[in-house]
């Protein structure tokens, strides 16, 4: 008996549905795999999946993300990410006591421990600026404090984000796969007696029909309308996390090298990485985060952000988020910190309260699986996420793992990897001025 190859659309052609393209290519069990996306360009210039770096480290609560995230920095290492993935090394610092977050890291320790026996904990005021440094003593570093306590993994680093997803683009090409810009879905497309889904209708009137339909569309899942009664209420949401960075000098560039990762694990959830090709130093806070108005991201792709940005002449996050990014720099590399800031971003999570993904059916229709709810830590596992998402597609994904990123879920626990802290509505008025951004500290 002869069977038909299924045929399968992807809504959103950021991380979750390029890898997922490219791992359903890769398998030849498919007869055609359709990549829609809303962007006239892709990689879409404002997806959390563009951007000029993502940290790739396996430091996580989580036993099952830590040996995933081990696991996938075994793939970063081959050849074929070359130019793309940069193995720095990464040095998490905190706060020794009975604190949450202390205690928090000491498993974290434990769990990278298992995975990588090489992880040096530093508990000595020189060997956490040492690592700090990069081995270079002509990087000035912040002698840590009494309490401060460090680790370094030199396995883990960042990657460049928006070339790995032109890699999945070449990739996905290359195997066969169409990647369609300019799609923005409108609705997707039922069977006559409303059962199940045959496709997706985009807003200029094509229609995408496939036998699987997955929706891989970020932080623009939970507003779309037409998943409104499919996605439960209030599982995904946009979240707004503040970004900035300072631009080096050719001089800068050379001394500060090879620094490696940096993470703050003292209750900010700081985070920055070595300078780019260009000199770039990016820092961020990985936190709850910021709400926009209608629950879609407010970014430069949208003409009346941007038109308010420059007729107001303020960035695109919060004066008190700069000032405190500020503040954490200067913990780590107090030179940087007075530095003016070169450019700021909000990058926007398909979130989760629980940290964990959203992988699975949409219990209304069986042709139908939803991928998102990245949480802001699923980049570091773009080389296996795609064969993830694919072995749920095809239902033979581990048991504990499905259980984990299902969609009839309801998040009972905060998200290990961050601080407690709520979320907070967006204000206009907050966004820092560029004045404050260009003047040096």
């Amino acid at each position: 008996m002869t069977f038909t190859k299924p045929s399968v659309v992807i809504v959103g052609a950021g991380e979750f549905g390029a890898a997922t393209a490219v791992s359903l290519l890769q398998s030849g069990k498919y007869s055609k795999v359709t990549v829609l996306d809303r962007a006239a360009v892709l990689p879409a210039m404002d997806a959390a999946s563009c951007d000029i770096n993502k940290v790739v480290r396996f430091d996580y609560v989580d036993e099952d993300y830590c040996r995933l995230a081990r696991q996938a920095i075994d793939v970063w290492n081959k050849e074929e990410w070359k130019g793309i993935y940069y193995q720095t090394g990464v040095v998490v610092r905190w706060q020794e006591g009975p604190g949450i977050d202390s205690t928090a890291q000491r498993i974290v320790y434990d769990n990278v421990r298992s995975q990588e026996e090489s992880v040096r904990l530093l508990t000595s005021a020189d060997d956490i600026v040492a690592a700090v440094a990069g081995g270079n003593t002509e990087v000035p570093v912040t002698p840590p404090g009494p309490n401060d306590i460090a680790y370094h993994n030199s396995i883990g680093g960042w990657v460049n984000a928006s070339a790995a997803v032109n890699k999945l683009y070449s990739d996905l090409r290359a195997l066969g796969g169409e990647l369609v810009a300019g799609a923005e879905m409108e609705e997707l497309l039922l069977n006559s007696d409303k059962t199940d889904v045959r496709g997706v209708r985009l807003k200029d009137g094509r229609d995408f029909f496939a036998e699987h339909t997955i929706i891989a569309m970020g932080s623009w899942t939970a507003a779309h309308p037409t998943l409104h009664d499919i996605v439960p209420n209030g599982l995904i949401t946009a979240t707004g996390q503040t970004i900035a960075g300072v631009q080096l000098s050719p001089e800068e560039i050379q001394r500060y090298a090879n620094i490696p990762v940096n993470m703050h694990h003292d209750g900010s959830n700081y985070y920055m990485f070595p300078p780019n090709e260009t000199g770039l130093v990016k820092f961020a806070f990985h936190a709850a985060g910021y709400l926009s108005e209608n629950g879609q991201p407010r970014t430069i792709a949208d003409p009346k952000a941007m038109a308010y940005s420059e007729a107001n002449n303020v960035g695109w996050i919060p004066a008190q988020s700069v000032r405190g990014l500020r503040e954490q720099l200067r913990i780590a590399y107090p030179e940087l910190a007075k530095k003016p800031i070169a450019f700021t971003r909000m990058c926007w999570y398909s979130d989760v309260l629980d940290g964990d993904w959203v992988i699975d059916y949409a219990p209304q229709y069986f042709s139908l699986l939803i991928a998102s709810g990245g949480a802001g830590h699923a980049f570091k596992f773009l080389p296996i996420i795609g064969d993830l998402i694919r072995a749920r597609l095809e239902n033979t994904l581990d048991l504990k793992l499905q259980k984990k990123w299902q969609i009839s879920r309801v998040p009972t626990t905060i998200d290990p990897g961050r601080p407690v802290s709520a979320r907070q509505p967006l204000q206009l008025t907050s966004l820092v001025s560029h004045k404050e951004l260009l003047t040096a500290v």
